[in-house]
Order: structure tokens, then sequence, then C-alpha cells
């Protein structure tokens, strides 16, 4: 599975990020920093009168791979 990560730089200088699990496979820089300039001037997400989300840094996707060492929840429903 692909993950967008979001990484921005909180107003007290601390990298925070946001991970979306459910994001278009297709965006291109541009449109994601444009939205995470919204997300940064929508200053929504305060904790303790920090916003946490104050300035955008990067972002990147992340992909999860799977190996499977054996699975016996098949057998368990018989």
């Amino acid at each position: 599975m692909r993950k967008l990560e979001l990484v921005f730089k909180s107003s007290d200088d601390k990298v925070k990020t946001m991970t979306i699990n459910y994001a278009s496979d297709s965006l291109d820089n541009v449109k994601v920093q444009e939205q995470m300039q919204q997300i940064a001037a929508l200053n929504m997400f305060q904790k303790d009168g920090i916003n946490l989300y104050a300035t955008p840094v990067a972002a990147q996707y992340r992909s999860t791979t799977i190996d499977p060492l054996f699975d016996n929840r098949e057998s368990a429903k018989k």
C-alpha cells in the first residue's frame, strides 16, 4: 500500500508528518505543494497555541510491502 506523507514544520520549529492512507497515486508536486499551503493557511490544527502544520517542508509517497511468512486465517474458519 502506498501512503502520502506530508511533512510540515510547526510554529515551534518541530517536524510534523501528516499521513494520508488513501491518496491518489497520480499527484504531482505542484498540486501537493498548493494543497499543503492551503492546509497551513487554515491554521486549524493547533495544540497548546502551536500551529502543528505551519510550513510545508516535503511530501513523499511511502510504500509498504508485506512478505507473509504464514497465514492460518483461512484454515481457522473451517
